[in-house]
């Protein structure tokens, strides 16, 4: 899904999908119902995209779809520890 601000200004892209596409599928992960990835452009990253889409996935993907424990896969956010 493509991602876009409030002034219609391209932010980059999201993705939900099943378990075991992205990343093999082991033991551990097949708790989780959805694998969710995110990516911004880089001038929405140096606005603070990237943190800022990470926290509304977390709201929309279980207030909008039927996903009650999604793996965020790449749920790190860089430059943190």
């Amino acid at each position: 899904m493509r991602l876009y601000d409030s002034a219609g200004r391209y932010l980059g892209c999201c993705y939900l999908t099943p378990m075991g596409r992205r990343t093999p599928l082991s033991a551990e992960l097949s708790a989780y119902d959805v694998d969710v990835s995110w990516w911004v452009t880089p001038e929405a990253y140096q606005s603070g995209y990237y943190e800022k889409l990470y926290v509304a996935l977390q709201q929309w993907v279980t207030g909008v779809y039927p996903f009650t424990k999604p793996f965020y896969s790449n749920a790190r956010i860089p430059g943190r520890s």
